[in-house]
């Protein structure tokens, strides 16, 4: 800073001193030529005041040292000229500047080349009246110098004021290298005490009040010094802490860069892998030769996007989370080890399916012995308890029967698409459920048509749980729409409503609206679940809305899988 500030002053004082000096010369050869000029007019006017009618113009135009003398006749013909030169050989003067101006009456001097002397000149003329009608009774009296005189006075001047420019240069050198070295000495020291906050080894230090200015950039550096300080306190115990954290915490972790480098890692990610934290800078490919987690991490940082899957490693089932951390440039991608989780849902599916299938059995010979029973049956005093036996085994028949549905909708992988018509599995729907809908006088609109690819058993049992639900839970001569559109279906109805605590459960296995009531309706719990599992299979939308005492609408929005 002190050497590029010396040479810019420098260069600016240089410059100024050029300026001037060259402003100097400019205005020193303008007064020595305007000097020059006034010495020209006053010797015109003198040699005007002594010329008499009876002068010798050969000897009147004699004259000493550069000055030259021209008697010029009214025609522009030289008479007699102070310089040895054969006068008749001249050409014609009537059109020069000088004369032109002392003819129009307003004398004026002037700067031009001399062709007969072949060097600038300072001309002047004026008339002088001679009496005599031979020359019109005046002629023109012309006097002159040459220019290079003037340029002598100034070539004379010129080396003292070079000298007096090297002088002041040197003092303003002088000046210059001092007051700079005092200006930057505080600097050197504000450089310092950076260079030792940057270390976090700085101590505020006394202020030797040389400049105000500085002095209070001193004080800022105190002030934001002591700031620093305890943020990097704070920051250095946040780091413990989240170290601690890290090293502590059950799932992996890690963090890429938008390079897909690795900036971070915990231990619990390092035992997945089993790496070390040499591996801290590398590609994530250096992590894992697993395809599924390179390629989707790699896709979620180029495409700044969130992911959620799961992969398997070692014989373990990792659930991954790949989180952009906005603002960052910075990905994060944590792993749950959900292998037991897995196969606990599993051993349930399993149990789930097979209990199922065990207990469809023996209901539907229950059913059916029933049934004898109720033909065989001669005594109206035990009919009550086959109606009972009745209702209740089909009751559990269609309890079973949705948990089969359920558990094959969850261990459904692939499906076999086909264009259905929404409307007509709406009809068939309303066939389906004539019963409970004449019994509780409820209209059952359907409105629109449309059409969407899919399993045909699918779109049936979605319909008939949603329309199902909208007749068991409506009010008795209520209303139910079911509005087909090729985008989706929207099932409302104007019963009872869901509570909003209730309504962040109402898709949850077994769980129904005002228990009580779906007992005695005969639901089984299961008609929303199956209905989210078949928008899950298909990658459909399903949302709610509802208002207790007022109805619900849902929505299924189709989408491609």
């Amino acid at each position: 800073m002190k050497k590029r500030l010396f040479i810019y002053t420098m260069l600016i004082i240089s410059t100024g001193l050029l300026c001037f000096f060259a402003a100097s010369v400019y205005i020193t050869q303008n007064n020595n030529l305007n000097i020059a000029k006034d010495t020209v007019m006053e010797t015109a006017r003198n040699y005007a005041d002594l010329y008499t009618s009876d002068t010798e113009l050969s000897a009147f135009v004699k004259t000493s040292g550069d000055t030259r003398i021209t008697i010029i006749a009214p025609d522009g013909t030289v008479l007699a000229d102070s310089r040895p030169l054969d006068i008749t050989s001249l050409e014609n003067h009537l059109d020069r500047p000088e004369v032109q101006a002392a003819a129009n009456g307003s004398p004026t001097a002037f700067v031009r080349h001399s062709d007969s002397l072949g060097v600038d000149m300072i001309y002047y003329a004026v008339t002088i009246p001679t009496g005599y009608a031979t020359f019109d009774g005046f002629v023109y009296l012309r006097a002159a110098i040459p220019v290079a005189k003037i340029d002598a006075y100034l070539f004379q001047s010129l080396p003292l004021l070079i000298v007096l420019l090297l002088a002041v240069a040197l003092l303003c050198f002088a000046f210059s290298r001092g007051m700079i070295g005092r200006v930057t000495k505080p600097f050197e020291s504000v450089e310092r005490k950076l260079r030792l906050l940057s270390n976090g080894e700085y101590v505020p230090e006394p202020i030797d009040g040389s400049y105000e200015e500085i002095d209070a950039i001193i004080r800022g550096i105190d002030e934001v010094a002591q700031v620093l300080q305890s943020s990097f306190a704070d920051l250095r115990d946040e780091k413990t802490k989240l170290d601690y954290v890290m090293s502590n915490i059950g799932d992996g972790l890690f963090v890429l860069d938008d390079d897909k480098k690795i900036t971070l890692i915990n231990s619990a990610a390092l035992g997945i892998f089993n790496a070390n934290l040499e591996i801290v800078g590398k590609n994530v490919n250096y992590l894992s030769n697993e395809k599924t987690l390179v390629d989707t991490v790699r896709d979620c940082v180029n495409h700044n996007e969130d992911a959620l899957f799961e992969f398997l490693t070692n014989g373990r089932i990792y659930l991954t989370a790949v989180k952009q951390l906005h603002d960052t440039k910075l990905t994060m991608v944590v792993l749950s080890d959900v292998t037991e989780n897995r196969e606990n849902a599993m051993r349930r599916e399993e149990f789930f399916a097979n209990a199922s299938h065990e207990l469809k059995t023996p209901l539907t010979a229950i059913k059916g012995f029933n049934e004898l029973t109720a033909l065989n049956n001669k005594d109206e005093g035990i009919n009550k308890y086959i109606d009972s036996i009745t209702r209740e085994t089909d009751r559990m028949l269609s309890l079973i029967g949705d948990m089969l549905k359920l558990s094959e909708l969850e261990n459904t992988q692939n499906t076999t698409p086909v264009t259905v018509s929404l409307k007509k599995t709406a009809e068939e729907v309303r066939e389906t459920l004539s019963a409970a809908i004449s019994e509780k006088s409820i209209t059952l609109d359907i409105i629109g048509d449309g059409t969407v690819e899919a399993e045909p058993s699918h779109v049936y049992e979605l319909i008939k749980n949603l329309a199902e639900n909208a007749v068991r839970y409506n009010n008795p001569n209520g209303r139910v729409s079911v509005t087909i559109e090729n985008t989706g279906i929207f099932v409302y109805d104007d019963g009872i409503g869901i509570s909003p605590v209730e309504q962040t459960r109402i898709f949850e296995r077994f769980y129904r609206v005002e228990k009580s009531r779906g007992k005695r309706g005969g639901g089984t719990g299961l008609g929303l679940s199956i209905v989210k599992h078949i928008c899950a299979l298909y990658g459909w939308e399903l949302s709610l809305k509802s208002k207790l005492g007022v109805g619900t609408e849902i929505t299924v929005t189709f989408g491609k899988k």
